[in-house]
């Protein structure tokens, strides 16, 4: 009878050799997708104010001055709003926002022809990343607006699906902020779900709409009309 030990052993020796190729290639996948996860865009330049705690000086001195003063004319006006004195205001805002097991933080905003990008850093259940959104918003004839988010990426990882399954389930956990007003849920939810939705806002005392927009490199356009309560 011949003796079989040779084959046996051949055929352990190939089993070992496969799973130590298949581990070092998941090993490798598991590395380059954390890799792109952990990947920082390089436009992602958050600001970090010497005195958060003092309202931004663009907002007392240049935007809410220019808001205030043509909204008392009671007449259609236009608004420039620009990318550096937005990042400015919204740096001081009280960061990280906390929803559960998610966090965000340190957002940047940048315009450029006809996109808006935001930029942050999320961090779900201890894992961190850099989440981007690049939206081209638009305004259809009725007078409505979709922002059209066109991707949204953690690093460099499109998770446009998985983003808004969590925003939504974030919305839901937090319908009781949104009570008193109905009108802002709607909206958000639309952004959720990237739809059109009306654009009318409470600013202050004063409520506006939006009739139209331009977006410029470093420079938001907005065309409001008051609007009576």
């Amino acid at each position: 009878m011949k003796n079989k030990t040779p084959s046996i052993q051949k055929s352990k020796s190939c089993a070992v050799l496969w799973l130590w190729s298949i581990g070092a290639i998941m090993i490798g996948v598991l590395i380059g997708i954390a890799i792109l996860v952990w990947h920082k865009p390089h436009a992602y330049q958050p600001l970090y104010p010497d005195n958060p705690e003092q309202v931004s000086l663009y907002l007392t001195h240049q935007l809410g001055p220019d808001f205030f003063n043509q909204i008392q004319l009671d007449k259609p006006f236009e608004l420039l709003i620009e990318q550096t004195g937005l990042n400015d205001i919204v740096s001081r805002l009280p960061w990280p926002q906390q929803f559960g097991e998610v966090s965000f933080s340190d957002p940047v905003l940048t315009f450029s022809p006809d996109t808006i990008v935001l930029m942050g850093h999320l961090e779900i259940s201890n894992v961190s990343s850099i989440l981007t959104i690049i939206c081209s918003p638009v305004m259809s004839g009725d007078g409505k607006i979709c922002l059209n988010i066109r991707t949204i990426r953690l690093g460099m990882v499109p998770v446009t699906t998985l983003i808004a399954a969590l925003a939504q389930n974030v919305f839901d956990g937090n319908r009781q902020a949104f009570s008193e007003d109905p009108q802002a849920a709607a909206i958000v939810q639309a952004i959720i779900h990237n739809e059109a939705f009306d654009p009318v806002f409470w600013i202050s005392d004063y409520k506006v709409r939006i009739t139209g927009f331009s977006i410029n490199p470093g420079i938001l356009n907005v065309n409001l009309h008051p609007v009576n309560p």
